[in-house]
């Protein structure tokens, strides 16, 4: 399905433009003819590919290819710490690296430069495209809580759901084949809600490099040259976005469009967005790693208090809220948020199981996320693993930072365990605030108002811009590391 539509739009709209960046463009008919010319030279071996890149036009051919020689393929980011690619190279067991530009650790591991392939294509006709549905489309690596990185195996079946479900949510359909901005790295999930439905779909994806989000004037300047109408990214990502009141309709006047996924969604963000766009949709999404980037989504308006993760009804597949023994529990009970069906990936990298197995003859995820289903909803309540044990009490950190992100005056709030000698000493809560911070003795009112007593953080600390990782999500380490000094 996938493969057969972007191949409709190569022969049909072969000058359409597929994806660029700043400096280079490339057209369905180059994206095919590239990629059916990488996929010759790669079906000689198996297993998946391993592709050190940034945002080269030389990502998205590889990626084809690899579809269409039935290899999953594994994009490395580059400016990761060379120890932690190490690791992925070894975990994946891959005999194939390639590389997209010069970097110095695709070259110690001895990557071939893409634009080498290409010229080994020859014209033979249609390429003959693999039809195993259940094969391995992707590999992606996520932080593992033993410190050692974990590989997601995401099937073709599940990606094409993916794809033909977001192509059914109404503010993604009315984006036609325009241009969508790719904010997130390849190596991160979310980038695939950018490149396979606007491939799909016969649109144009419209790629940041990483120099281009780390100055506010060049990242503008570039958002206002996509004429996108769409955009997918990180609340962080859209907060850092809306530091400037030059982030408007004035700015991208074709914008229609926003797709949020990777954390929870501060109303805050919600309220500005509306200010400054009037007319856009904002969609808050919901999805881990191991189910194919999202599962469900939900067209948000301006409100206080905790935003709706997406709607269960049209969902792209089952959700459930578990308990501790995986026994499914009624609405309006918090659990574990599980996912049964189609999205579910093929498990990990090795012979590690984690949340992966099986529910009435269905592949199951248990994602490690605390959430409820209310009223045709879903509600995220924050990671399990965050819990904390304080006095004697259960602490879910999300519930206090849900707390602090419905008041106007905040842009950001993380909360994060006191600790001494192995102990929980109390609670710090990190505030970026939306211009002057709260009199102390405020803060704690309103939280009494919401919160016991125990829940009160006991440290408070402003910063200028809540720290980000590679992912575009809050970064909790950098957060330790400022809590420790």
């Amino acid at each position: 399905m996938l493969l057969e539509a972007i191949a409709a739009h190569a022969k049909e709209h072969p000058d359409r433009i597929a994806y660029q960046n700043r400096k280079e463009k490339l057209s369905y008919r180059q994206l095919w003819e590239r990629a059916a010319a990488l996929s010759v030279w790669l079906k000689k071996e198996s297993g998946p590919v391993m592709i050190f890149g940034e945002k080269e036009i030389g990502m998205p051919i590889s990626f084809l290819a690899c579809l269409m020689a039935a290899r999953p393929y594994l994009p490395v980011d580059p400016g990761q710490a060379i120890k932690r690619i190490e690791q992925i190279y070894q975990q994946s067991g891959t005999k194939t690296i390639l590389t997209c530009g010069e970097y110095p650790a695709a070259e110690k591991l001895g990557a071939i430069f893409l634009g080498e392939r290409y010229s080994e294509y020859h014209e033979s006709g249609e390429i003959s495209l693999p039809d195993n549905p259940l094969r391995d489309a992707y590999w992606l690596f996520t932080s593992g809580s033993t410190g050692t990185p974990k590989g997601v195996r995401i099937s073709l079946a599940a990606l094409e759901n993916f794809v033909e479900w977001m192509l059914s949510i109404p503010a993604i359909a009315k984006c036609g084949q325009g241009i969508t901005v790719n904010q997130s790295q390849f190596s991160f999930d979310l980038s695939v809600a950018d490149l396979w439905p606007c491939f799909a779909a016969g649109a144009t994806v419209w790629a940041l490099k990483r120099e281009e989000q780390q100055d506010l004037t060049v990242l503008y300047h570039a958002l206002q040259e996509s004429n996108a109408v769409r955009l997918t990214c990180t609340p962080s990502f859209i907060r850092l976005c809306l530091c400037d009141e030059m982030f408007s309709q004035q700015l991208m006047p074709q914008l229609k469009t926003i797709f949020l996924c990777g954390e929870a969604l501060p109303f805050r963000t919600v309220e500005t967005l509306h200010e400054r766009f009037p007319q856009l949709s904002i969609i808050n999404a919901y999805g881990p790693t191991e189910a194919a980037c999202a599962v469900c989504a939900v067209e948000v308006q301006e409100r206080s208090g905790t935003l709706p993760a997406g709607k269960v009804k049209s969902a792209a597949s089952k959700l459930l809220i578990l308990d501790k023994d995986k026994v499914p529990l009624p609405e309006g009970t918090p659990g574990e948020i599980a996912i049964v069906g189609k999205s579910v990936g093929n498990g990990y990298v090795g012979a590690f199981q984690g949340g992966f197995g099986s529910f009435a003859g269905e592949r199951l995820y248990c994602t490690g996320d605390k959430g409820m289903i209310r009223d045709g909803l879903l509600w995220y309540l924050g990671r399990i693993d965050r819990q904390i044990k304080y006095k004697g009490y259960r602490i879910e950190p999300g519930e206090i930072e849900a707390a602090l992100l419905c008041w106007k005056e905040v842009n950001a709030a993380a909360v994060l365990p006191i600790q001494k000698a192995g102990e929980v000493r109390g609670l710090a809560a990190i505030v970026e605030w939306n211009g002057k911070e709260l009199p102390l003795s405020e803060c704690k009112q309103r939280l009494l108002s919401a919160l016991p007593s125990y829940m009160l953080p006991k440290r408070w600390i402003a910063v200028e811009k809540m720290p980000m990782n590679e992912r575009g999500k809050c970064d909790f380490h950098a957060l330790e590391r400022m809590l420790q000094k």
